[in-house]
């Protein structure tokens, strides 16, 4: 089941009221371009312990007479490993998830913004015309 778009017709609006809805979209456009941030933080950490997990990873193989023996499942090496590994994996997919739903959302209070920006354009040059008549 999609959301649907809310559809708002915003030239029975005065200028009062498209400048406060205005307002508002930027608001929630800051907000938004928060969320997009934070969500990138997540994402730098889950990098950030993607690549401590790869290293734990090389520390836990196993070595017998300088030879590579294969990855040593009992050394505490490879616990934090795979701790790593799941932690980057959580903040990873959750940072990414948040920041393309934040992206979105932030896609479609821009487009109406620019919307309500050209109505109230058009209103302001149909006052100017009046005055001047």
């Amino acid at each position: 089941m999609a959301k649907e778009k809310e559809v708002i017709d915003y030239s029975i609006l005065s200028y009062d009221e498209l400048s406060e809805r205005s307002n508002d979209d930027h608001r929630k456009d800051t907000k938004e371009y928060d969320k997009q941030q934070n969500a990138l933080a997540l994402v730098a950490i889950g990098a950030i312990l993607l690549v401590c997990g790869i290293l734990f990873l090389i520390l836990s193989i196993r070595r017998v007479m300088n030879k590579s023996r294969g990855i040593d499942t009992s050394s505490l090496q490879f616990f934090v490993c795979i701790a790593c590994f799941a932690i980057a994996a959580i903040l990873l997919s959750y940072g990414l998830f948040r920041f393309f739903r934040a992206h979105f959302a932030r896609k479609q209070l821009r487009n109406e913004i620019d919307e309500i920006s050209k109505l109230r354009k058009a209103q302001m040059l149909e006052e100017k015309k009046e005055e001047t008549l």
